[in-house]
């Protein structure tokens, strides 16, 4: 998917389909990674924990319920072109269901012209 918005909006990314098992139960896996990136620089990492949750608050149960998660990112002072990237990884040990999947895209933040 690959999108353009004005910078200073809060891009809310969020799985569209939720993580399941081999099987194609629909559970919360042991890690959800959301990654992302502004113009291939430094690459921002926030982790959601089961059953605890993500300590900074960015990633959060998404509406859908089980298997559904959201990211709110501020974008101001980042224009560009922004890689984001949703995981499953790494796996703690726990983590029955071998979920290893993700979804990926790109948003490109125009400068405000305000």
């Amino acid at each position: 998917m690959s999108y353009t918005i004005i910078e200073g909006s809060t891009i809310r990314f969020y799985t569209s389909m939720p993580f399941t098992s081999i099987s194609g139960t629909v559970v919360n896996p042991d890690n959800v990674v959301f990654n992302y990136s502004v113009q291939g620089q430094n690459e921002v990492t926030y982790r959601w924990i089961n059953p605890t949750g993500d300590s900074t608050g960015h990633i959060v149960q998404g509406s859908g319920g089980t298997g559904y998660f959201q990211c709110d990112v501020p974008t101001s002072g980042n224009p560009g072109t922004w890689v984001w990237q949703w995981g499953c990884y790494p796996s703690s040990g726990q983590d029955v269901t071998n979920t290893q999947v993700y979804t990926q895209g790109t948003v490109i933040v125009s400068a405000s012209d305000l």
